[in-house]
């Protein structure tokens, strides 16, 4: 009786831990997709990436450099929720951009990683585990198309498995460990990079990390971890989770399946200190307890997904440097507030803003300065808008200010005003800040693009004219 509910408790342990790590591992894949979405399969970057298939070599590099400006601010958020690899690869399975290591690109993945071959071949979304030539992870891959359907190439996004251990960590309680099958490593890492993992103390035919991440945990429990070898041996031949208790501590492995289909090419392994395990194991009520548990701790992952979401949406919205709304957002509230101002018969105008010689400041001042200017710019236009006004930073020192119900002489008066507070900011530069401005006002019958263009050969006439002024069809 009493190995029969030690048996149960076990069980139920290996299901708690499993249904956690799927948990963790869904919520990043609702995340990825809104990233995917929101973020990278939008125009800028589509137009941008489409053209690096056909591109010579000395072009592919500028367009990994524009690429790779363009969402670095993205990259960076991204790490603050451990995504820490983003990556664009294209049609013959090469790296184009690693943003985790811009410098290293060109270097063909066949035979590395399934994943991408999958995506390829089959113009699909894969996900799953899989080892790289740097660093193993939970990886996220789409394909990418242009407007005529055209595949060009995929990205990637990933998750450490030590990302994912930390969630869980979080959750159980437990401290956790990884390893991953030394074929595996062997095969697929570069040679400069396999020195970051050692053999695993549990099973020599696999390996942990090297680095801080894993190795506390390792040396904690290297005796625990040495006196339960042939068992754990023994029984990773059955493909399937189990635990072992040794020393009042309750080891319990996980397989992670690979997308090649390897069942156990790696194991999530948890450990839990428990002096009343023999208690336990007699309790049946514990059973209960157990399966309530498993209810507080899926309430509580529904919860972390919520944060995280939260944290997608924002940089899905809103331009991670200044605040302001990013382009793709102020296109859509541009679009809405069109349709509604065109059923109200009421007016809609735009201010398209470009900060003057901004080039120079970045280049006589660097971009941290420069970066000061584009905050301060931003912030000085917010505290003269209306809340009923958007501002969204276009691109580079561009900015689009959207004013409903406003006509074309109201829009100049407001551009006036903007343009004078920003001439006078404290910039902390030894030179003046000033922008120009093109005004337009929606006229019937006119499409988004055509009024954003009007507005913007009305700024570029305000730049030939001799800058810091405002332009419009008055």
């Amino acid at each position: 009786m009493y190995e029969d509910k030690r048996a149960a408790v076990f069980e139920r342990k290996v299901k708690v831990f499993n249904d956690v790590y799927n948990s963790t591992r869904k919520s990043y894949s609702k995340i990825t997709k809104l990233l995917h979405d929101e973020i990278i399969n939008t125009p800028e970057v589509i137009d941008l990436f489409k053209q690096a298939k056909d591109a010579r070599p000395e072009e592919q590099q500028m367009i990994r450099l524009t690429l790779y400006k363009l969402l670095i601010p993205t990259y960076e958020s991204l790490k603050s929720i451990n995504i820490r690899q983003l990556h664009f690869h294209l049609p013959n399975v090469s790296s184009f951009l690693r943003f985790h290591k811009p410098e290293k690109y060109g270097d063909s993945l066949l035979g590395i990683r399934h994943s991408l071959e999958i995506v390829n071949k089959e113009k699909r979304y894969v996900e799953g585990f899989e080892e790289g030539r740097i660093y193993n992870g939970f990886r996220y891959v789409y394909p990418l198309f242009d407007e005529e359907k055209r595949y060009i190439g995929s990205v990637e996004t990933s998750l450490s498995f030590k990302a994912l251990s930390n969630d869980i960590e979080e959750t159980l309680g437990d401290e956790i460990d990884f390893i991953l099958k030394k074929s595996i490593v062997k095969k697929k890492v570069w040679k400069e990079e396999q020195s970051n993992y050692i053999t695993s103390q549990i099973n020599d035919q696999y390996m942990n990390e090297s680095g801080d991440a894993y190795i506390p945990i390792v040396s904690k429990y290297q005796k625990i971890n040495q006196s339960i070898s042939k068992e754990v041996t023994q029984k990773m031949q059955s493909q399937k989770g189990f635990s072992i208790c040794k020393d009042q501590t309750i080891v319990t492995f996980i397989p992670i399946s690979n997308v090649e289909g390897d069942r156990n090419a790696a194991y999530l392994i948890s450990y839990e200190n428990s002096e009343e395990i023999s208690t336990i194991a007699k309790d049946a009520l514990t059973l209960l307890v157990i399966s309530t548990i498993i209810l507080l701790i899926l309430s509580m992952l529904i919860f972390v997904v919520l944060q995280k979401i939260s944290k997608i949406n924002e940089i899905a919205t809103y331009d991670s440097l200044t605040g302001a709304y990013n382009r793709n957002t102020m296109n859509e509230l541009l679009e809405y507030e069109l349709e509604r101002m065109e059923r109200k018969h009421k007016p809609l105008s735009i201010l398209y803003i470009d900060i003057d010689d901004f080039k120079s400041v970045n280049d006589k001042y660097g971009h941290e300065k420069g970066d000061f200017v584009l905050k301060k710019v931003v912030d000085l236009m917010i505290q003269k808008l209306r809340k009923s006004d958007r501002l969204g930073r276009w691109g580079g020192e561009e900015f689009l200010v959207m004013l409903p119900e406003t006509d074309e002489e109201e829009a100049v008066l407001v551009a006036e005003k903007l343009r004078e507070v920003i001439s006078m900011g404290d910039y902390q530069i030894a030179r003046e800040v000033t922008c120009s401005f093109g005004v337009a006002t929606h006229i019937d019958e006119e499409n988004l693009d055509s009024m954003i263009a009007r507005a913007d050969r009305y700024l570029y006439k305000a730049k030939k004219e001799g800058k810091n002024r405002v332009v419009s069809h008055l």
